[in-house]
């Protein structure tokens, strides 16, 4: 088959839909592939890397969608570009069609394309290999960015999250059970960090616990426990996702409006709405915004800010 990779039109999305190790791959399968010129650079791949590995380079996203029986993308596709998808081609990528305009929907839908949502697949252990293996560095970014936010200069409470000798560590509020929350979960325990954990799912949360050996908290995801602990919190991560559905809104204004100022919040949902109500997507260039006087950080491609380990994770699963 023909596979296409296009040049991603977001501005802030710098991973590419598959890196030179990927494209060996398909050659050795007997596939030809198409990538469009400059699709890897801010992953760190250049065009020769592609070519050396029997990929052929083209100029224009037209050239892609023409070629292609699948293209390859990371970003929901946007209008122009669904302009250019052709009848009963293959889309592969992140679509998100539960938050996505309606006309890109039946822009689609006419053309009787067969979409394949990374967001959305599934194995038959109900794990979700792409969030499972993403998610792994998006909780790591959280470390990252919360410390980076709690700082005095970035507007936060003036806190390290691990705490010192006679001074207690930070408190953080993981909203959410899934793999978001695991692996947000694990690195912020292991910085040090007072964790608490909120979900409605008890054999997960049984599973946190274990995987923490008991040193993190959990709770039901109750109205009550939410108002509660939000106002406790130093940093709070909105971790709640449904595969191919909108995030539930968990945390109202009213719970953000009791935070202290200078708290963080990091939107992990965001992608799919958002779980937190005074939520609203930012970019990498301008990542936060302050709202209720809480830090908002709500990237929804967060794993894009580390491209290289995330294209290489994605090639993988592809």
């Amino acid at each position: 088959m023909n596979v296409g990779v296009i040049n991603e039109s977001s501005k802030i999305e710098n991973r590419a839909g598959l890196n030179p190790s990927g494209v060996s791959f398909l050659v050795e399968k007997g596939h030809t592939v198409y990538v469009q010129a400059g699709a890897g650079l801010k992953a760190g791949y250049t065009n020769e890397e592609y070519t050396g590995q029997g990929a052929s380079i083209v100029f224009t996203k037209e050239e892609v969608f023409g070629r292609s029986d699948i293209v390859l993308n990371i970003s929901p596709l946007n209008q122009d570009e669904c302009q250019l998808v052709k009848k009963d081609q293959i889309l592969m990528g992140f679509h998100h069609l539960a938050i996505a305009k309606k006309a890109i929907v039946e822009e689609l839908l006419k053309k009787n394309v067969i979409m394949i949502g990374y967001e959305i697949i599934q194995e038959e252990d109900e794990i979700l290999p792409f969030y499972e293996n993403l998610g792994e560095i998006a909780g790591q970014m959280c470390l990252v960015i919360a410390g980076h936010y709690l700082q005095t200069n970035q507007g936060g409470r003036g806190m390290i999250l691990g705490g010192v000798v006679s001074v207690p560590p930070a408190t953080v509020v993981v909203i959410g059970s899934g793999v978001l929350a695991r692996s947000a979960t694990r690195a912020l325990l292991g910085a040090g960090a007072h964790t608490i954990v909120l979900g409605h799912n008890m054999e997960r949360l049984r599973r946190i616990e274990e995987m923490t050996a008991g040193r993190v908290i959990t709770l039901m995801g109750s109205k009550y426990n939410l108002t509660r602990l939000t106002k406790v919190a130093d940093v709070l991560i909105g971790a709640v996702l449904r595969p191919g559905e909108r995030a539930p809104v968990m945390i109202t204004r009213e719970m953000v409006k009791a935070m202290r100022p200078g708290s963080v919040i990091i939107d992990l949902a965001i992608d799919h709405g958002g779980c937190i109500e005074t939520s609203r997507p930012t970019t990498l260039e301008h990542p936060v915004f302050i709202g209720e006087g809480i830090i908002h950080y709500c990237v929804p491609n967060i794993t894009s800010s580390v491209s290289r380990t995330s294209t290489k994770v994605l090639s993988n699963l592809v």
